[in-house]
C-alpha cells in the first residue's frame, strides 16, 4: 500500500500546485477580506441586509461522469473533490446562495475555468462565463458557454458546455458572485473551489479530433482496460494478458505528471497529434526519465525482468512513487503502458504485433545480410548511410500501439489509425520518439508525411536483401538475391470483445496486415515500396541492382510450427536441381548440368530482438544433385541440448546456408519459433457475490523433467484486486501446480482476473478468466 500513499500524495500536491498557481484569480488582499466577511455573515446568513454569497457548489461528479462515459474511474469513487469529463459534453453543478439572487437583474455570477501555471484565455487555458440568464445555449462548439438549467430563489443548476479542443488534463473552477453595476467591487466575492475536474478527449463526440464512429470500437479502444498482447514467431504467436487498468486510481494522476515531464505546453495538450508523440517519448527513460528503461540482454539483478509484469498499474505506481525509471521493460511492456495512458485520456488505441519485424537502420528500405565468397555471415561495417556501423535487424516479434485520430496536418484520407512507438529504437527530432505515423501513409508509401512513416514502412515491408563480396563491384558486394515475402508476416492486434483465457486461442485476435500493406507480392505492394524508394537515397541502390545469382537450385526450409517445451524436434532442408541435361549452358565456369551443394544447418537460442544467444547444434554436408533431383538435409535437436540455452521468450532460431558450387550462388533460409509453454488455468470454485468470498484457483502441469523453483504467482483484476504477488513453493518435474485464494469483491461489475507464473526455469506462464460479480440476494 505505500505505492497508493504516495500516489495519493503526490497528487495533493499537484492539486495545491494548481490551485497555488491560478495566478488570475489570487488577488490576496481582497480574497482575505472576503474570507472574514464570510465569517463575519455565516451565523446570519439569511439578513437580506448581506451581501450576496456563494456558499457551495455541487459539482454532481457521479451523475455528470456516467454521461460521459466516466463512471468507471476510481477517483470517482475515493475521492468527492474530483470531476471526469470529456471535452466536447457538458456538466451540470448546482450554485447554492445565502439569499436571494437574481442573476437576471441584479447579481452577476461568472465562471472561471483555468488549466495549467499560467492560464490566459487567448491561448484556450482560461474560461471566463458570465451567467446571464439564458436558458440555450449560444455558442458553438469550441467555445466554452453555461445556461441555466434550474434556478430557485437561493440556488440555479447550471449546464456548461466544454469546447470540443479543450486542453486535455486537471482543470480548476473558480466563481465569482457581484452586484451588477458595482464598480468598486465591495459586493464582489470570489470562491476558488475545491474541485479538480480532469477533462478527457472525447470519441463519442464528432468535433472532437479523436472521434470513433462505432460503438463497438470505442467499447475496445478506450473503455476496455483487460486485453492481450501478442508475443512470439510466425506463426504460432501467444496472446499474452495484460491489465490496462486505466480506470485505477493511480493512473489520471501519472497521466498528468507525465505531460508535465515530457513538457507539452498547457496549450498543446488539446492537440491528440503532439499529446500522442509526447506519450511515445515519455513513456521510455531515454531523454526525459521517462517510466520504463528498457533493457534486452536477459541482466535483470538490479529491477524485474520484464515477463515479471501483469499489467500497467504497478509500473505506473511505482514510477510516480519514485519519480525515476522503473527497470525493466521490452517493446510489449513499453507498448501495454502507452495504452493505458492513451485509454486514460480518451485516446482510442490498441497494442499491435508485428512478426518478423525489420530494423532498417540505414533507411534503404532493404534489411542487408552480407556474405564473404564461402558464403559465410560477413561482418561488414557500414562507413556510408550508418556510420555508426550498426546492423539491420530481423526482430521476431515487434510491438507498438494504433492511436486513433484526425490529421487535420495531412491530406483528406490521412487520418484514422495511426502507429506511435515508445520502445528507443531510433531517435526522430533528436530524441527517442515515434509518430504518430498515418496508416494510410504507410500504405501508399508517402515517405514525407509526418511523422516517421519511413521507420514504420521498413518494419512492415522492407526487402531483406542478400550480398556477397565481390571485388570487381563498385562496393565491394554483388547483390544476389532479395527476399520480399519475409518481413511482416502477420501484423496482429487483439479483436473487438472479450478476451479470451488461452494464449494461442484465435478467437480474440484481428490480423490487420493489410492495414498496413497491400497483399504481399502483389503490383501494388510493389509499388509502394517503389514509391517510397524513389524518395531515399539508401533505397534506389538496393533497389535498382537486379540480382546476379544464377538459381537453378531451389531450396526449402520447412517451417516448425509448434513444439511443445519438453519434446524434440527436427530442421530439414530441401533441395531441388531444377535444371536438366539438355538445357543450354550460356555462361562461363557454369558446367554441366549437375550441381554441387554445401549445406550448413544450425539451431541456436535468440533473443525476441533476432540478436543470438547460444548456439545449440549444427550439422553440414555436400551433395551432387543431378537434373530434377532432390536430396534433403534434416538435423534433430534434442530437449536435453536446447533447453538449458534456452532464454526469455524461449526462441530458437534455425538457419540454413546453402552454396552451389558451378554457380557461385548462395542461399540463405531461416525460421524462428517460440517453444510453446502450457497456459495457466484460473477457475472459480464458488459463486461471484458481492461481499462474499469469490474462491480462485490457479493451476498448470509442469511439462519439464526438471523442478521448478523460486515460483511465484501475480494476480490482478481491475475492480476486484491490485496487482499482487503471491510466493509458491517448488513444484516437482511432471507434476501439477495448484493455488486457491479467496477474493473480495465489493460492487457489481464485469471484471477479468489475471495471472502470470514466474520460476527460475519457467517464465510467462499466463491465463486468464472473465467474471461477472452479481448483487447480494435479498
Amino acid at each position: 500500500m505505500a505505492f497508493i500513499d504516495n500516489v495519493s500524495d503526490w497528487f495533493e500536491s499537484l492539486a495545491d500546485r494548481f490551485r497555488r498557481e491560478n495566478d488570475e484569480l489570487r488577488r490576496e488582499d481582497r480574497e482575505n477580506e472576503l474570507i472574514n466577511e464570510t465569517n463575519e455573515i455565516a451565523n446570519d446568513a439569511t439578513d437580506a441586509s448581506q451581501p450576496a454569497k456563494i456558499l457551495s457548489v455541487d459539482f454532481k461528479a457521479k451523475e455528470n461522469a456516467a454521461n460521459h462515459h466516466c463512471e468507471k474511474y476510481e477517483l470517482l469513487e475515493r475521492r468527492k473533490d474530483v470531476s471526469v469529463l470529456r471535452r466536447g459534453g457538458t456538466f451540470l453543478i448546482t450554485v447554492t446562495f445565502n439569499k436571494t439572487v437574481d442573476l437576471k437583474k441584479q447579481h452577476q455570477l461568472k465562471i472561471y475555468m483555468s488549466f495549467g501555471p499560467r492560464p490566459n484565455t487567448q491561448n484556450g487555458t482560461q474560461a471566463v462565463m458570465t451567467v446571464s440568464g439564458k436558458m440555450m445555449f449560444d455558442k458553438n462548439h469550441e467555445i466554452w458557454d453555461v445556461r441555466v438549467d434550474e434556478k430557485s430563489p437561493t440556488s440555479a443548476t447550471l449546464e456548461i458546455q466544454i469546447p470540443t479542443e479543450a486542453p486535455v488534463g486537471l482543470w480548476s473552477t473558480a466563481f465569482e458572485l457581484a452586484d451588477r453595476g458595482d464598480k468598486d467591487g465591495a459586493s464582489r466575492h470570489l470562491m476558488r473551489s475545491e474541485q479538480m475536474t480532469y477533462i478527457l478527449f472525447n470519441p463519442w463526440n464528432e468535433n472532437d479530433y479523436t472521434y470513433m464512429a462505432e460503438e463497438p470500437k470505442r467499447e475496445e479502444y478506450i473503455l476496455n482496460d483487460v486485453g492481450k498482447v501478442w508475443i512470439g514467431s510466425y506463426p504460432t504467436a501467444r496472446g499474452r494478458h495484460w491489465v490496462f487498468g486505466q480506470f485505477d486510481d493511480a493512473v489520471l494522476p501519472a497521466c498528468i505528471l507525465l505531460m508535465e515531464k515530457a513538457r507539452v505546453s498547457p496549450e498543446n495538450r488539446g492537440d491528440p497529434i503532439r499529446v500522442a508523440r509526447a506519450i511515445s517519448r515519455i513513456v521510455n527513460s531515454n531523454d526525459d526519465n521517462g517510466v520504463i528503461m528498457g533493457r534486452w540482454d536477459g541482466n535483470y539483478e538490479d529491477g524485474s525482468p520484464p515477463t515479471k509484469w501483469t499489467g500497467s498499474i504497478a509500473i505506473l505506481e511505482q514510477y510516480v512513487s519514485t519519480q525515476k525509471p522503473v527497470r525493466y521493460g521490452q517493446c510489449w511492456v513499453f507498448a501495454a503502458v502507452v495504452n493505458t495512458v492513451c485509454r486514460a485520456i480518451g485516446l482510442p488505441a490498441r497494442v499491435v504485433t508485428n512478426l518478423n519485424s525489420a530494423h532498417d537502420t540505414s533507411g534503404s528500405l532493404t534489411i542487408d545480410e552480407y556474405f564473404d565468397k564461402d558464403g559465410e555471415e560477413y561482418r561488414y561495417n557500414f562507413t556510408g548511410p550508418n556510420p555508426e556501423g550498426e546492423r539491420d535487424s530481423i526482430w521476431n516479434f515487434h510491438v507498438w500501439n494504433d492511436v486513433w485520430m484526425a490529421r487535420p496536418d495531412l491530406p483528406d484520407g490521412y487520418g484514422g489509425w495511426q502507429v506511435i512507438d515508445a520502445t528507443p529504437q531510433e531517435t526522430s527530432d533528436g530524441v527517442y520518439q515515434c509518430g504518430p505515423a498515418s496508416h494510410e501513409a504507410i500504405r501508399q508509401g508517402q515517405m514525407h508525411f509526418k511523422y516517421d512513416v519511413p521507420f514504420v514502412l521498413a518494419e512492415v515491408n522492407a526487402d531483406v536483401v542478400h550480398w556477397q563480396v565481390d571485388d570487381g563491384a563498385p562496393d565491394g558486394f554483388k547483390k544476389l538475391s532479395s527476399n520480399q515475402f519475409h518481413v511482416g508476416k502477420q501484423v496482429l492486434t487483439k479483436a473487438i470483445g472479450d478476451v479470451e483465457s488461452g494464449g494461442f486461442n484465435k478467437n480474440d485476435r484481428e490480423d490487420i496486415t493489410q492495414e498496413y500493406k497491400p497483399n504481399e507480392g502483389s503490383r501494388a505492394e510493389r509499388l509502394t515500396l517503389y514509391t517510397a524508394a524513389r524518395r531515399s537515397r539508401a533505397a534506389r541502390h538496393a533497389f535498382r541492382l537486379p540480382s546476379e545469382a544464377i538459381e537453378d537450385v531451389e531450396f526449402n526450409i520447412k517451417d516448425v510450427e509448434r513444439v511443445p517445451i519438453g519434446e524434440d524436434f527436427s530442421i530439414t532442408v530441401t533441395m531441388k536441381n531444377v535444371g536438366d541435361a539438355n538445357r543450354t549452358v550460356t555462361m562461363k565456369n557454369v558446367g554441366d548440368a549437375n550441381r554441387t551443394v554445401t549445406s550448413l544447418l544450425t539451431a541456436s537460442s535468440t533473443y525476441y530482438t533476432g540478436a543470438k544467444a547460444y548456439p545449440i547444434t549444427r550439422a553440414e554436408g555436400e551433395f551432387v544433385l543431378k537434373p530434377n533431383e532432390t536430396k534433403t538435409l534434416s538435423l534433430p535437436v534434442k530437449y536435453k541440448d536446447y533447453f538449458p540455452l534456452l532464454v526469455e521468450h524461449a526462441m530458437i532460431k534455425l538457419v540454413a546456408i546453402c552454396n552451389v558450387k558451378e554457380t557461385s550462388f548462395s542461399w540463405v533460409g531461416e525460421d524462428k519459433f517460440q517453444v510453446i509453454k502450457p497456459d495457466m488455468i484460473i477457475e472459480l470454485t464458488t459463486e461471484a457475490v458481492v461481499d462474499q468470498p469469490l474462491g480462485v484457483r490457479f493451476s498448470f502441469s509442469n511439462p519439464l523433467s526438471n523442478s521448478l523453483t523460486k515460483c511465484s504467482l501475480v494476480v490482478d483484476a481491475p475492480g476486484l484486486v491490485r496487482p499482487k504477488t503471491i510466493p509458491l513453493s517448488n513444484v516437482p518435474s511432471k507434476a501439477k501446480m495448484v493455488h486457491e485464494m479467496k477474493l473480495y469483491p465489493k460492487k457489481e461489475t464485469n471484471c477479468t482476473i489475471v495471472a502470470t507464473f514466474n520460476s527460475i526455469e519457467l517464465r510467462d506462464l499466463t491465463g486468464c478468466v472473465n467474471v461477472t460479480i452479481l448483487s447480494t440476494e435479498g
